[in-house]
């Protein structure tokens, strides 16, 4: 007999394949297609799709179809993929090698960024995600990498604020310190002077993690060449020591090829000018860091790759001593919002936009001031509506504002009126906008934090002026996806009653409503999240709002504010999981 929470599992079932880039290659026709119920292996799970959140990654995937970089190139013609990462799921099936670590009627949230192997196979991307009724959960999910990607959560969770723990994890980890703020033990070093300069830099504590494996010096001061060149005073392995000097900038990728294969784990500029860093700056390898020490500033904005910091984890640490290893250190890089201090989020009236303000707002200690920008005035209306009241009770000045009501000019100066000439202590970047992060650098204060959240491509390029970086202490940091740890931590916090991602949610629909959906998330039509419920074959796309008129009975369980509760959603699956209120 199979072990099984449900007898009457049915032989087919309702999924969205995509068989190709373009809207109109989701489903056939508009429309989901009917599948078989897979049966799992006994290395596999068969579960349950409860609650799917549509992203804006899943139109990036749309658009770009069999392009996407995380599809390896996959032919979804004749392989399809199924959508939907963020996702609330339930153990409907164990295989029997998994029996006793699985049980049936078990609860889980999926950590959609799955590695295996060393090799990215993301839920919803590589696997089937949550737009089909039935879905499996392998070896590659249950053992991956980092360990189980599918996590275990408490009965009483509702199935949309489960789904949506994987988007909030998302915006846990823009403010959790994962870039790599120490020198890497064994790693490819590579130290740039100028010619002629003889500043009396010392390494300090540097290397108190580790030396690295290689380090290529190049017009190093004497004193500090001395210094590498013995090496470590203890028994630790003696760095192989490299001499490349007189190098002009347009020398460094050949040096860079031959000495790191393209890219070193660390690199140290000395004195930094613009023209030196801007070659340098490309030679990073994946979570590379770029230690600036001078005290003057570059003079200009440089051409950098902002895609690198947000996918790749390129690290700009910098320092004004001549104590190079002063740069390094969680202490010295923060990663979260500063207590009590002024944050702008730029484009902060989407839905992933929302939670960054929800978070500031919720957080123990967050800032006393923060600015909003966003040019869409329903949007503007929505946050309003939202956060206001929240605001006020937290003592928190919010600012809600549209850069377009003015000139250029004028608003730099509400900025400035609004940060008091000094910067804001954090910037969060919500849009995927060159234009706005340059517009934004030069209000970072000295020791400011600025947070890339919106995901620009590798290669795209922002003229940034990042002096602040070594004068100041100034931080630049990416954030693409999350991890196991981070998903953990938010299920935590939902379940302690201390975050409520489902007030997140704008708009549900059953299975057939997610073509809908994803239409309405291109066109930016929901301030707020879309909610798919798969055991719910027809439901139409709805706004909360007007589930008044479409399922009374619904809306009587909505919480203040029109916002969606565990209540609502246990009465919209008995009705509507029926089809009483389709």
């Amino acid at each position: 007999m199979r072990e099984t929470d449900n007898v009457n599992l049915p032989d087919s079932m309702l999924a969205w394949p995509l068989y190709g880039a373009g809207l109109e290659n989701l489903g056939v026709n508009g429309q989901p297609v009917r599948w078989p119920v897979p049966r799992p292996a006994p290395d596999q799970l068969l579960v349950r799709s409860n609650a799917v959140g549509l992203c804006y990654s899943d139109v990036k995937l749309i658009r770009l179809g069999s392009q996407h970089p995380r599809l390896y190139g996959r032919d979804l013609r004749r392989d399809p993929i199924v959508q939907g990462h963020e996702v609330s799921l339930t153990v409907v099936e164990v295989g029997e090698e998994l029996r006793g670590r699985f049980r049936p009627g078990q609860r889980l949230a999926m950590q959609a960024d799955v590695y295996f192997h060393g090799r990215n196979l993301s839920y919803g991307y590589m696997f089937y995600g949550g737009l089909a009724q039935y879905g499996l959960l392998g070896p590659e999910i249950l053992g991956g990498d980092e360990g189980c990607y599918a996590i275990p959560v408490p009965d009483e969770l509702g199935y949309a604020e489960v789904a949506l723990t994987e988007p909030w994890a998302c915006v846990e980890a823009a403010y959790a310190p994962r870039r790599r703020l120490h020198v890497k033990p064994g790693g490819t070093m590579w130290i740039v002077g100028g010619q002629g300069d003889g500043t009396a830099y010392h390494v300090g504590e540097m290397f108190a993690g580790g030396w690295p494996g290689r380090i290529v010096l190049t017009d190093v001061p004497a004193g500090l060449r001395a210094e590498l060149t013995a090496g470590p005073s203890s028994a630790a392995p003696r760095p192989a020591v490299v001499i490349r000097d007189g190098l002009a900038p347009g020398d460094y990728a050949l040096l860079a090829q031959a000495e790191a294969g393209g890219g070193f784990d660390d690199m140290i500029l000395l004195d930094p000018d613009a023209a030196r860093l801007e070659a340098l700056a490309p030679l990073a390898a994946y979570a590379g860091t770029i230690n600036l020490a001078g005290t003057r500033p570059l003079g200009r904005a440089v051409a950098l790759d902002v895609g690198r910091a947000h996918y790749d984890y390129v690290t700009h640490l910098g320092t004004r001593s001549l104590d190079l290893g002063t740069a390094y250190g969680e202490a010295h890089n923060r990663a979260d919002v500063r207590a009590g201090g002024v944050a702008w989020l730029v484009g902060a009236g989407g839905p992933m936009g929302r939670m960054h303000l929800q978070r500031l707002l919720e957080a123990p200690e967050g800032p006393r001031r923060i600015v909003v920008a966003e040019t869409n005035a329903g949007r503007r209306a929505e946050l309003e509506l939202g956060f206001r009241a929240p605001a006020t009770a937290k003592g928190v000045d919010l600012v809600i504002t549209n850069p377009r009501e003015l000139s250029a000019a004028e608003f730099d100066d509400a900025l400035r009126a609004l940060h008091g000439g000094r910067g804001f202590d954090d910037i969060i970047v919500l849009v995927a906008n060159v234009a706005a992060i340059e517009a934004a650098m030069p209000h970072l204060a000295a020791d400011g934090l600025l947070v890339l959240f919106a995901g620009l491509a590798r290669g795209t390029i922002a003229q940034l002026d990042i002096s602040n970086v070594y004068l100041g202490n100034a931080q630049i940091t990416g954030s693409a996806g999350s991890r196991i740890v981070d998903q953990a931590a938010v299920i935590a916090r939902v379940a302690a009653g201390h975050l409520s991602t489902a007030r997140a949610v704008s708009a549900i629909g059953g299975l057939s409503a997610a073509h809908a959906g994803i239409e309405a998330l291109m066109e930016g039509r929901f301030p707020g999240k879309i909610v798919i419920f798969p055991p719910v074959a027809d439901f139409p796309l709805t706004p909360l709002a007007d589930l008044k008129t479409v399922a009374p009975a619904v809306y009587e369980k909505l919480g203040p504010g029109e916002t969606w509760t565990r209540a609502a959603e246990a009465e919209f699956l008995r009705l509507c999981g029926r089809g009483d209120c389709a």
